[in-house]
């Protein structure tokens, strides 16, 4: 069990094995949130802590592994609002739970403080669109803005440079060759590498399976703050939204649910409840594929195609690559970019290029996930439609259509044949 024991500037006392620290070693992004805004309430003050707890403990935590993945996580947090945040606490630690597949027990302690007043903002017909840097943000921007939607882009930063760097550049070429300027409010929010606590080891664990807790509270904080209390876009194509486990061993904490329908219902009741506003969270891409999805960048924008960022381990590359070339991400984004034409990323490992049967053995993460990829791509286009929920339970959900979910899984998997089947040394893939 790991409990993490929250601060504001040290102003408690409580557990000293594992703290996280304003002062110290957290950051929660009020103080831009300040810069944006003018202030910041007590309730954005509460929230943006709560968030950053949760962010950072996911991160602090490593993982075991595979049967010991899932981890057993306590988090105190103080809050002033303790009025409006309690009833949240289980609601929350649904959401956590659903989001990371581990265990997560939060415990809130009052603090002194004035509770907020009603901000008496008015709203307006525009929309909040989380800006990752990713293909999929990017197209959204490009889809709203040149249908007029008055939007502002909201940013998660980290110590991850080049993700922050792509954000930039991706917002400038939007600017200089469309000619659609937003209002980009970027916030850095993590644990520091400095003044660090006994038994936390920053980021230890690189899953990031919560991230989209902290992600949509930063959105829907801007969103009140801009009137815009309707609509909070997070775009993600269906297949990674959905995310349908690969094979039986990517289920739980090895497969994220990040912009998962039902996570994204639970955080519109969440934020609706706490900010006493009827939000509206939608991903309009749930039924599209990642080809379908980036369609506007191939053809309005394709040189932010090497500029944006799709990879789980950018951070951690080195010379010119800024894929790896082998997560995941990165296949799915090959072929969604391969299905219109060809892509210049700069992969660090050129895996389409290889033989499936020479690559080195069941401990290369490239093989086993391609392995992976392929057994997934044939049980979709092979599973009759009466068995797909035997296949996969969880399509079984309120929040999910099977029939449509299905048709696009289809879709993408003629697409991975499609592009897969270009090189000879992948064929076994499509047998």
């Amino acid at each position: 069990m790991t409990f993490v024991y929250a601060r504001r500037g040290g102003s408690d006392t409580g557990n000293t094995d594992a703290i996280l620290d304003t002062t110290k070693n957290l950051l929660t992004g009020e103080g831009k949130f300040k810069t944006e805004f003018g202030s910041v309430t007590s309730l954005e003050n509460d929230l943006l802590l709560l968030a950053a707890v949760v962010y950072a403990t996911d991160r602090c935590t490593k993982r075991g592994e595979r049967e010991d993945a899932p981890r057993d996580l306590h988090i105190s947090v103080p809050v002033v609002n303790i009025g409006v945040l309690q009833p949240e606490t289980r609601r929350i630690e649904q959401i956590l739970r659903k989001l990371s597949s581990d265990s997560w027990t939060l415990t809130l302690r009052q603090v002194n403080g004035s509770l907020e007043k009603s901000l008496g903002q008015s709203a307006t017909l525009g929309k909040t669109l989380l800006f990752s840097g990713g293909l999929d943000s990017l197209a959204a921007a490009i889809d709203l803005g040149l249908a007029g939607d008055k939007l502002q882009l909201v940013s998660h930063l980290t110590h991850n440079q080049p993700m922050a760097a792509a954000q930039e550049q991706l917002v400038e070429l939007m600017s200089s060759r469309l000619g659609l300027s937003f209002p980009h409010r970027r916030f850095m929010v993590t644990a520091k590498s400095t003044n660090p606590s006994p038994q936390l080891t920053f980021d230890a664990e690189s899953s990031q399976r919560t991230r989209s807790f902290l992600f949509l509270t930063l959105a829907a904080l801007c969103a009140r703050r801009a009137g815009h209390n309707k609509i909070v876009v997070i775009a993600e194509n269906g297949q990674m939204a959905v995310h349908l486990p690969a094979t039986e061993g990517r289920i739980g904490p090895f497969s994220t649910r990040t912009a998962h329908p039902e996570i994204l219902k639970l955080m519109e009741q969440f934020l609706s409840s706490v900010l006493s506003l009827s939000i509206s969270i939608e991903n309009p891409y749930i039924n599209r594929t990642k080809a379908e999805v980036i369609s506007p960048v191939i053809q309005r924008l394709p040189e932010a195609v090497p500029v944006s960022s799709s990879c789980w381990k950018n951070a951690r590359l080195s010379g010119t690559a800024t894929h790896c070339g082998f997560c995941i991400p990165c296949i799915l984004r090959r072929i969604a970019i391969e299905t219109h034409g060809s892509d210049s990323t700069a992969y660090a490992r050129n895996l389409f290029a290889e033989t499936l049967d020479v690559l080195s053995g069941d401990d290369d993460d490239g093989r086993r996930n391609l392995i992976d990829y392929g057994l997934f791509v044939q049980m979709v286009l092979n599973t009759p439609a009466s068995e797909v929920t035997i296949v996969w339970p969880e399509l079984i959900s309120p929040s999910i259509t099977v029939a449509d979910t299905m048709a696009m899984y289809k879709r993408a998997a003629s697409e991975a044949q499609s592009v897969l089947g270009k090189y000879p040394g992948l064929t076994p893939l499509l047998q």
